[in-house]
């Protein structure tokens, strides 16, 4: 990877629950988490089932004091399944930044540790021994990555401009189309910009702030669970679910007018065929679309 580019890498690729079985073998069955390295920092999105791989791996590769950057769109249940065996955060040596929205009631760090309340799990919040720095995000603000020796400086900004500084900065927009909300975030850095934007439920023509915040990306991780036709079902519709349809997604990557779209956050019950479809279908509306797949690297 150039070291003024980005490199993404695809831990968990699937939404509301991970799978095992044979028709999910070229696509991945494990819950969300990318991996993305700029620069000198790595950078993880979401700690679904997924990022478990992901940790075993940092652990085998790297010796420990370990740097990590978690960043979190929400924390329901299945963008969370991995956290608590996410083995970095187990070695005192290592130093986890971990961003979130937070809630109405709480702050982020109370809401991952009463996720891990010994009733609901065996190893309580305190047995993750690594150094944690826990933000709770509003939207809106700006987040330089600065360095193995400085911490993120973590300031408000006004606009979706791409930053050029010389370290990564992730931005961030709190969007309510997701119950009880879910955090976006572009990643940019040297020109470059990757947008994540999972779990969100487009209108049709999309929201125009979302739009904009995607505009000009060169990668769009985009929510697409559903077929249009299973999101506006008579017998079974999935409307305000919290999730977008893939003719929706497609249609945000066309008037964001971003380089590549990538269809995220996959249906449990669409198999690699129906995902094949799906990608041949998107392709004639926005060609330049993959679909998300465990273990598939994007460097740009």
């Amino acid at each position: 990877m150039a070291q003024n580019g980005f490199s993404l890498r695809f831990w968990g690729v699937r939404g509301s629950h991970p799978i095992s079985d044979r028709g999910s073998l070229k696509y991945g069955g494990n819950s969300s988490c990318v991996e993305v390295k700029a620069g000198d920092q790595r950078i993880i999105f979401d700690a679904g089932t997924g990022i478990i791989g992901l940790g075993k791996e940092l652990v085998k590769k790297n010796q420990a004091p370990l740097i990590l950057n978690l960043f979190l769109s929400h924390t329901h249940h299945d963008h969370l399944f991995g956290f608590y065996f996410f083995e970095p955060l187990f070695d005192t040596r290592n130093r986890v930044y971990i961003f979130g929205p937070r809630s109405e009631k709480r702050s982020l760090s109370k809401t991952l540790r009463a996720a891990m309340d010994r009733t609901l799990f065996p190893v309580g919040f305190d047995a993750l021994r690594a150094n944690k720095v826990i933000h709770s995000l509003d939207g809106n603000e700006s987040i330089e990555l600065r360095g193995s020796r400085q911490a993120p400086r973590v300031a408000k900004v006004v606009g979706v401009e791409d930053m050029q500084g010389e370290q990564p900065t992730v931005l961030t927009y709190k969007s309510a189309a997701h119950p009880n909300g879910v955090m976006l975030y572009r990643l940019c850095y040297k020109n470059k910009s990757v947008v994540y934007a999972t779990d969100i439920e487009q209108k049709r023509g999309g929201y125009p702030e979302i739009i904009e915040f995607a505009r000009g990306a060169d990668v769009l991780i985009h929510d697409a669970q559903y077929l249009e036709s299973e999101y506006t079902s008579r017998t079974h519709p999935r409307k305000c679910w919290g999730h977008s349809s893939v003719e929706r997604a497609a249609e945000v990557a066309a008037k964001a007018g971003v380089k590549r779209l990538v269809l995220f956050h996959h249906e449990p019950t669409h198999d690699d065929h129906c995902i094949d479809q799906i990608v041949k279908q998107t392709r004639r509306r926005f060609p330049a679309s993959v679909a998300a797949a465990e273990g598939m690297v994007i460097s740009f």
